[in-house]
């Protein structure tokens, strides 16, 4: 039987952690470990395999902004966590992914069925901690995320291998799958502390613009990342046809426009094709282009912290969306 371990530094190496994150931690491995058979080894693995917990960390933050640690917030940051899991392995079941972060997926190792209901177990154990103790403007949040991450699930499935996909589809496809959860946590945290709804939309604002930032990057790594580092295998996202930013810059382009649509419209990309591609993305700047807007996204989330109140916390976010842009994981 697995057991649940606290999560070591080395699991953590982009973002900064704060003190209060150990007890969303605490919490994590106390829900979780209730859970029986096949359902707590999955989640065993699943917790004990780290992860940036920026999630819990923008709640935390978000909260500290306008007052003290309390129950509420790191119940909410726990809530978002958990919620941020669930996705994580039914997403992995979908896209038949054998490893995330370098260790074997839950499906990998247990199979779709136990992993579709670990990913239930952790929502309906999201949904306990937040009705058990009423947070009802977090629940609002939150549901309003998980509807966005089913549509933008659904929304990337219609647009595989599609090489008339825009930078605005793009960017509505990324806001739903990453950018509304960010931003929900931001308002979950901020909502449970007692900021006013002006308090509470800028921080909204702040979470998706770093959300845009996050995905964008992470769709930059997938070609020009370190495989070790990032935990998956390079290229994974074009190979099974999903058309990210630098792909769409690189459709512009009046040397390489014509023929990476004809790559795309073949369906078939190799690992030879990755590395084609890989080259053509560099020669045509598609990268640079791809982190301008990556960095654009950034100086927005910045913008919308302009009038909440100075604090060690606000300075957090704000290191937090520089990090999301520097980030090589």
């Amino acid at each position: 039987m697995s057991v649940l371990q606290p999560e070591t530094s080395t699991t953590r190496e982009v973002f900064p952690t704060c003190p209060e994150l150990a007890l969303v931690e605490d919490t994590l491995y106390r829900v979780l470990s209730k859970s029986r058979g096949i359902i707590k080894d999955a989640c065993c693995n699943l917790v004990n395999a780290g992860g940036k917990r920026i999630r819990p960390l923008l709640t935390l933050n978000s909260a500290l902004c306008f007052g003290p640690l309390n129950t509420d917030v790191i119940n909410a940051a726990a809530a978002a966590e958990l919620i941020h899991m669930a996705s994580l392995v039914h997403d992995d079941v979908i896209d038949k992914a054998e490893t995330r972060r370098g260790k074997p997926t839950v499906n990998s190792m247990y199979g779709n069925n136990a992993a579709v209901l670990t990913g239930d177990y952790m929502f309906a154990e999201a949904f306990q901690i937040l009705a058990t103790h009423q947070l009802l403007p977090s629940m609002g949040y939150l549901v309003e995320a998980i509807q966005a991450m089913c549509d933008g699930e659904v929304n990337q499935a219609q647009q595989l291998f599609d090489h008339s996909v825009c930078t605005e589809r793009y960017l509505c496809r990324i806001a739903k799958k990453t950018g509304i959860l960010l931003a929900s946590c931001c308002k979950a945290g901020a909502a449970t502390a007692g900021a006013t709804p002006e308090e509470v939309t800028a921080l909204g604002e702040y979470g998706l613009n770093l959300g845009y930032a996050f995905q964008i990057v992470d769709d930059i790594l997938d070609f020009v990342g370190e495989s070790a580092a990032v935990g998956k295998p390079i290229g994974g996202d074009i190979v099974s046809g999903n058309v990210t930013l630098p792909v769409i810059i690189l459709m512009d382009n009046p040397i390489y426009g014509d023929w990476i649509k004809q790559v795309l419209g073949s369906q078939q990309i190799n690992t030879a094709g990755v590395e084609s591609i890989k080259c053509a993305l560099m020669g045509a700047g598609s990268i640079d282009k791809a982190y301008q807007m990556a960095a654009r996204c950034v100086e927005k989330a910045k913008a919308s912290l302009e009038k909440i109140p100075a604090s060690p916390y606000k300075t957090a976010l704000l290191q937090v969306a520089d990090l999301v842009y520097s980030r090589q994981a």
